[in-house]
């Protein structure tokens, strides 16, 4: 018993200095993003309710009509593909990025799916109604809520306080702290 808590005591002398270099550094390690509940406006054919750019992973869920655009983007390492549950249409479409850049990603539409896409870079644009999403990493995202409703999901960046969706789009950079 001994022999462990001298240890545990070792590994957390050990810890703390690379803990302050980290702080110090300001936000080097990835961060993370939650929409729940979010309503958007026009549903399937209205403006996106999220729309994320990150190195990293997307877990998300679309509970009423809704549709899923995810673009694999180049990048050094990237694996894995998008996934998402069976019984929604799916069809190719073509996004123009930044510069001359054309790549085909997929659009998803349906009620009660779920979409995630692990291990790469990513862009996934998320319309509809009763959308949850997670994502962590590197990158950026921007919300927007309904402009109709009062009660229109929340979202927190970066482990900030949960807020309300903001009625024009917002952009905030997912980093750790």
């Amino acid at each position: 018993m001994r022999r462990i808590l001298v240890s545990c005591a070792v590994v957390g002398v050990l810890a703390l200095p690379a803990a302050a270099i980290a702080r110090a550094q300001g936000g080097a390690g990835p961060g993370y993003v939650v929409v729940s509940k979010a309503v958007g406006n026009g549903g399937v054919n209205g403006s996106p309710v999220v729309t994320v750019v990150v190195r990293g992973f997307v877990l998300g869920r679309v509970s009423q009509e809704g549709d899923v655009q995810i673009v694999q983007l180049p990048s050094v390492g990237g694996r894995g593909a998008p996934q998402v549950t069976p019984g929604v249409s799916a069809r190719k479409f073509r996004w123009h990025g930044r510069g001359h850049t054309i790549l085909i990603g997929k659009e998803y539409t349906g009620s009660n799916f779920r979409f995630r896409a692990m291990g790469g870079l990513y862009r996934v644009v998320v319309r509809g109604t009763g959308v949850y999403l997670f994502a962590g990493g590197h990158g950026h995202v921007t919300v927007q809520g309904s402009s109709y409703q009062r009660k229109d999901g929340t979202y927190s960046v970066n482990g900030s306080r949960p807020r309300s969706l903001p009625k024009r789009p917002l952009t905030r950079k997912i980093r750790g702290r």
